[in-house]
């Protein structure tokens, strides 16, 4: 098996709570799950490591990330400030074929919110919002700061506690992006995100004060 398949089995665990933060992935049980040499494990890790996934340690052991409660506050900062600005670039854009796309997301999103895939249809119902701002380069940094919050979010157990309350949010989201109430949206938005740091950081184990 190659170095890119095991990276993709590996970051499918990680982001599905397999492994916890800060959790040792052991280079001689990965090699024997997936009956290869150290090499294209070693290979595989620093993949991980170059999206983000996994710290590598001077000793050659690999862990997946863990942040204090300080650094997953600054995430959530990053993405309240990254996400609006975004969705106040988009919603003046936004097309009949923009909000076809938006509802489609949406359904999915309703669909998948109780289930494993969770985290992909928030994505997309997210990112279908976002994507008439024609901003690329932010888009990949807000789906990176999504993905270190999920990693968090899943390996601690977090799954969704207040699914309706947030998809409630998701209904109110459209509906202002209907009206082109730029405003409103970026202030429900940033609840949303707001809303969802505290869920995290109150599930948080305790641990040494940052």
């Amino acid at each position: 098996m190659s170095a890119d398949k095991i990276a993709t089995a590996l970051e499918a665990d990680i982001l599905g709570g397999a492994f916890r933060p800060g959790e040792e992935l052991k280079q001689g049980d990965i090699a024997s799950r997936f009956s290869v040499s150290r090499i294209p494990v070693r290979d595989a890790l620093q993949l991980l490591a170059s999206r983000g996934l996994i710290e590598l340690e001077p000793n050659r052991r690999a862990r997946v990330i863990s942040l204090s409660a300080a650094e997953i506050a600054e995430v959530f900062d990053l993405r309240v400030l990254l996400e609006t600005d975004c969705l106040k670039q988009a919603i003046p854009n936004m097309s009949a074929a923009d909000f076809k796309r938006i509802a489609s997301a949406l359904a999915h999103s309703n669909i998948d919110a109780t289930g494993d895939l969770w985290a992909e249809g928030d994505w997309a119902f997210h990112r279908a919002l976002y994507l008439p701002a024609r901003r690329p380069r932010q888009l990949a940094m807000i789906e990176e700061l999504r993905r270190t919050c999920r990693i968090h979010i899943s390996g601690y157990g977090i799954l969704p506690s207040r699914t309706g309350d947030w998809l409630k949010d998701h209904e109110e989201l459209v509906e202002t992006c209907r009206n082109g109430d730029v405003n409103a949206a970026a202030a429900l938005l940033q609840r949303h995100i707001e809303n969802a740091r505290q869920t995290l950081l109150a599930a948080l184990p305790a641990g040494p004060e940052d």
